[in-house]
């Protein structure tokens, strides 16, 4: 095996890229989970993203927050971003009964012969990411006009270990004529309730089957006074940088959230997963920066010229806005 310098592990942090909107717009409380790529049209770089309604100014965080919806921002280089006016494009179905009447949230587009997949995890209570977690799916011939998938919820909380209580965000790549969506899910791994990683494969997008045999995947060290003590691991990102796969990943310490990184090859694949051990290789701020609560939940996009490390940045006020880190790949 070629050895190669771990990928996205000399950021520099570019600051604040999507901010929350004006007050009484549909995402003034906050935005986070960042979805960005590269779209196969002439709009450059896309980004999907999650906008909460701000329900109890001026105060901040998750107590002051509703109506979770995602949107689209677009931006020319990566780095400078507009909101697509037409946003939220995806929002609660307001109707009982369904896994995503309370809200959408967790975004991640997908893009194949002409149609867009947007996978997602929807709630069933008023609040932030409350109520029933379930992962879900809505397809488009144009990113503004969105079909449910009549098959919805696509993964749900099942039996009594690591995916007993919810379903989180997904992310998919695609091996051959295989599918494999990398998740986060709330459950009980070894007497420890947490957030762990798992995957499922499809062959057409629509019917996942859970590996829960080797689940969890992937979880933190959960070693007291440790990044990850918590044992938290969430939101993966996958991709493959020549001879590796890797997953840029978050974990928490109980106070502090920040992002790591995870390995294996292409042979042990999609198992096997070793964290870098230089972790984390996205740190907090200083004091009274933006993000030096929480600087974490990557989504990893890659040029020739630019590794883009795309993160949820909370500052100590819970100022909750999306951010970007860099590292040049000339």
């Amino acid at each position: 095996m070629t050895v190669i310098q771990p990928p996205g592990t000399h950021l520099t942090k570019r600051g604040l890229v999507l901010p929350r909107g004006p007050a009484g717009t549909w995402d003034a409380g906050m935005v986070e989970s960042p979805v960005a790529m590269v779209w196969l049209d002439d709009r450059g770089y896309g980004m999907a993203y999650t906008g909460y309604a701000w329900t109890n100014p001026p105060h901040l965080g998750y107590t002051a927050v509703s109506t979770p919806q995602i949107g689209l921002a677009w931006s020319g280089d990566g780095v400078h971003w507009t909101k697509d006016p037409r946003s939220p494009i995806l929002g609660p179905s307001r109707q009982a009964g369904t896994p995503d009447e309370a809200g959408t949230a967790g975004p991640f587009v997908w893009h194949e012969d002409g149609t867009y997949y947007l996978f997602y995890f929807g709630v069933t209570e008023a609040g932030y990411e409350r109520g029933r977690k379930t992962l879900n799916l809505a397809t488009s011939p144009d990113l503004y006009h969105w079909t449910r998938y009549e098959g919805n919820p696509i993964i749900e909380p099942a039996g009594a270990g690591w995916r007993s209580e919810a379903i989180w965000h997904p992310n998919v790549v695609k091996v051959g004529g295989t599918y494999f969506l990398f998740f986060n899910a709330s459950g009980v791994v070894e007497g420890r309730e947490e957030e762990f990683i798992g995957y499922a494969t499809s062959p057409d997008l629509y019917s996942w089957i859970v590996e829960d045999e080797h689940a969890p995947i992937l979880q933190g060290s959960g070693v007291p006074g440790a990044w990850d003590a918590t044992g938290r691991a969430g939101d993966p990102c996958v991709f493959r940088v020549e001879d590796r796969w890797f997953m840029a990943y978050y974990s928490w310490d109980g106070t502090h959230a920040q992002d790591g990184l995870a390995w294996t090859t292409p042979e042990a694949f999609p198992l096997g997963w070793r964290p870098y051990a230089n972790n984390p290789v996205l740190r907090l701020g200083a004091p009274g920066t933006f993000d030096a609560l929480h600087a974490a939940k990557p989504f990893i996009l890659r040029t020739p010229a630019w590794h883009f490390h795309f993160y949820t940045a909370v500052a100590e006020d819970e100022r909750r806005e999306i951010a970007l880190a860099i590292e040049d790949l000339a």
